[in-house]
């Protein structure tokens, strides 16, 4: 399993390389200055890579994936973690289901804090690409939420599998190019469309930062493009996106997967 992450210009800021430090792992950016900037600032502790493909995390997602062979697994990440955490009694816990309610959050909210090194992070990993495998999807996520009610199953087959730190299999899907912006939403409709689910991990919970400065930048910087992309994906993947309200958000700049349905596979056009 390669273990890639995706950075553009956030030199002095990357945060996910060390945490792999020691491992190896390949970073991508985009053009052989910024590769030498992080060289120079000193954050890569694994090999880096520009790709010299245009600005957007889809362009450089293909060619992360043309990296790979047929059916290999990678990790894919981004690039400014703060930390992982999981669920402290995982290696104990046979079930699949918690029994969460109120009563008892403030004792799961724990419990889910417990710190988790690289090399527990990757063992989970491989349990779960397992998991998936037998499945038989391609698209791996963990959870999107440090909420503990949102979190009493183990394992979840349809939802959002977050880009930011995510299970990929290569297969014939590729990463839409019209999408660069919210492009886990757009992936996770193909692999809905193809394979008919993905696995979340809801007892990891990968911390990274959101909306600063950087790549695309804040999030009043993405707003514009982010309606752009919402707009079309749900023209696109009608099945699987549908515009969602957000507290604070603009109306038509927030997608969300929709409830699996029954749906004619023959009336769904993806390309």
């Amino acid at each position: 399993m390669k273990i890639i992450i995706f950075t553009y210009d956030r030199f002095d800021t990357i945060t996910t390389s060390r945490y792999f430090k020691g491992i190896k792992h390949t970073v991508l950016c985009h053009t052989n200055q910024q590769k030498q900037k992080f060289i120079n600032a000193g954050n890569i502790y694994g090999d880096i890579i520009a790709t010299n493909q245009p600005k957007g995390l889809s362009n450089n997602r293909n060619f992360a994936l043309d990296m790979l062979n047929d059916d290999e697994w990678a990790l894919f990440m981004v690039d400014d973690l703060i930390n992982m955490t999981f669920l402290q009694t995982y290696y104990k816990q046979k079930l699949n289901n918690l029994d969460i309610d109120f009563k008892n959050v403030p004792e799961y909210r724990k419990l889910f804090k417990q710190q988790l090194n690289p090399q527990q992070f990757l063992e989970i990993c491989n349990e779960t690409i397992e998991h998936a495998e037998q499945k038989g999807f391609a698209l791996c996520g963990f959870s999107l939420t440090d909420n503990p009610l949102f979190r009493n199953k183990k394992y979840s087959y349809w939802s959002l599998a977050d880009g930011r730190c995510w299970l990929v299999k290569k297969t014939d899907l590729r990463f839409d190019l019209k999408v660069q912006l919210i492009d886990d939403t757009c992936f996770t409709a193909l692999n809905l469309k193809k394979f008919g689910g993905v696995v979340n991990n809801n007892w990891i919970l990968p911390n990274c930062k959101r909306y600063t400065t950087g790549a695309y930048g804040t999030l009043n910087q993405r707003m514009k493009q982010k309606k752009i992309e919402c707009e079309y994906l749900v023209k696109t993947y009608p099945e699987f996106i549908k515009i969602s309200k957000k507290s604070g958000w603009e109306y038509g700049t927030h997608v969300k997967i929709r409830q699996k349905r029954k749906y004619n596979p023959k009336q769904i056009n993806l390309f």
